[in-house]
């Protein structure tokens, strides 16, 4: 309703390989005119960071971000009956945690606070989607779900928040969510300057972004600018706000400038930091998002 014409918004679904054929495509193949808007993974710039993101032709500072709508926590969940009830119950048991992929936010982010933490999480991976790790623990083959965005999970076990069936055992963000105010902060563990740099970069690269939308590089700055004006409008359009809260999504959103920078900040990362990172997150040599 705010691009200028109201053009017809068509929707396209392009799945394959984590996202990185969506991103390739509008990087490589989309006209240039501002007519292709997409949601990028969160993860890319942080995969570029860390030298994982060799599939996609483009790098992520050259895409022209418009804004992000739900720059909300991420979170770990276990099940209500699991023996591991907080922070450092999960540095003395083992608590099993479903996960996507090897290379999902759900993955890596319990393997991190195993390394840098002392956590004993169990990370069983494979299933796909977030759907999937809930069947999982409904079934009980995991004790919950190794990591899924505050206002994401809200919506996604609808029920089982509201039989408080779940209990969040660690937040990633750069401050605490409201709903959240006892839930350890992961940047409030860093036990000196070295380990807050680390805890701070995986903070901005799996929560600050949220849901990055972007057009294409080298559409026109006016056209851009058009585009993140009406994002911003969107942002506020009392319409599309009632139809979020029917669907239990907050909408916290970053403008595209403040995006940008965000994403540009975590690229450069210095490389002490990204070494760092590497190791706890279990990066190999040759591994990648493929």
């Amino acid at each position: 309703r705010h691009i200028p014409g109201n053009p017809t918004m068509v929707p396209v679904n392009m799945p394959g390989a984590s996202g990185i054929k969506a991103a390739n495509y509008v990087a490589e193949v989309a006209p240039r005119d501002g007519s292709i808007v997409t949601n990028v993974s969160l993860g890319f710039p942080m995969y570029q960071a860390l030298g994982q993101l060799k599939a996609v032709k483009t790098d992520m500072r050259a895409f022209n971000w418009l804004g992000t709508f739900n720059a909300t926590n991420q979170v770990l969940a276990l099940w209500h009956a699991s023996p591991v009830k907080t922070l450092d119950d999960a540095k003395k048991t083992e608590a099993l945690v479903g996960a996507a992929t090897p290379e999902s936010t759900g993955a890596q982010l319990p393997h991190a606070y195993n390394i840098l933490l002392g956590t004993k999480f169990k990370v069983i991976t494979g299933y796909g989607d977030i759907a999937k790790v809930r069947l999982a623990i409904e079934r009980g083959e995991v004790g919950g779900l190794g990591s899924d965005g505050w206002s994401d999970l809200k919506s996604d076990f609808v029920d089982m928040m509201e039989k408080k069936q779940l209990n969040i055992i660690i937040q990633v963000g750069m401050q605490k969510e409201k709903d959240l105010p006892t839930v350890p902060l992961l940047i409030d563990q860093a036990k000196n300057a070295d380990d807050r740099a680390v805890l701070e970069f995986l903070t901005k690269a799996n929560a600050s972004i949220g849901k990055p939308f972007a057009t294409s590089p080298g559409v026109p700055a006016e056209r851009v600018a058009m585009l993140r004006k009406a994002f911003d409008a969107t942002m506020k359009d009392k319409a599309f706000l009632a139809d979020a809260d029917k669907l239990h999504v907050a909408i916290e959103p970053i403008d595209g400038p403040a995006l940008a920078k965000i994403g540009i900040d975590i690229v450069t990362t210095p490389k002490p930091i990204v070494e760092r990172v590497k190791t706890a997150l279990g990066v190999t040599e040759g591994s990648g998002v493929q």
